[in-house]
């Protein structure tokens, strides 16, 4: 029984080689603009709306502050948070200042509504009024 030797193992063939790896796609262009890198930054671009501060760490954290989709939605975002401090200021006067500040708070929920429906859809909104101002911000 010790004179019995195991069969010889044929040699395994060699792996084929792996196929290249695609190079990163860049962002779709829309309008002429580049879309969201990611489904990160359209969840951080319309959070953003609801979420003012989600907006400012969206303009300062590294990995999106040059990405042109997620900078022109977190500064308008911004803009309409702005616009909703300056009516809280202006409710101090009364009637005048409380009929300001409550068609203020109607426009900031209509528009970021609208602003965080289109940047979940990967899409670009521009605030009326509001785009005039913050469009330098932006790089446009």
């Amino acid at each position: 029984m010790s004179d019995m030797t195991p069969p010889p193992v044929p040699p395994v063939p060699p792996m084929p080689p792996m196929p290249p790896m695609a190079p990163p796609m860049a962002p779709p262009m829309m309008d002429g603009r580049p879309g969201p890198a990611s489904d990160t930054s359209k969840i951080l671009a319309g959070i953003g709306y609801i979420v003012p501060i989600i907006a400012l760490i969206a303009v300062l954290i590294d990995p999106y502050k040059d990405e042109k989709f997620v900078k022109f939605h977190a500064v308008q975002a911004l803009g309409l948070a702005l616009v909703l401090i300056v009516s809280g200021i202006v409710s101090a006067v009364p009637v005048l200042g409380w009929i300001i500040s409550f068609v203020a708070w109607i426009a900031w929920v209509v528009f970021a509504i609208l602003g965080m429906i289109n940047a979940l859809q990967a899409k670009y909104y521009e605030v009326p009024v509001l785009y005039g101002f913050v469009k330098s911000y932006i790089g446009e």
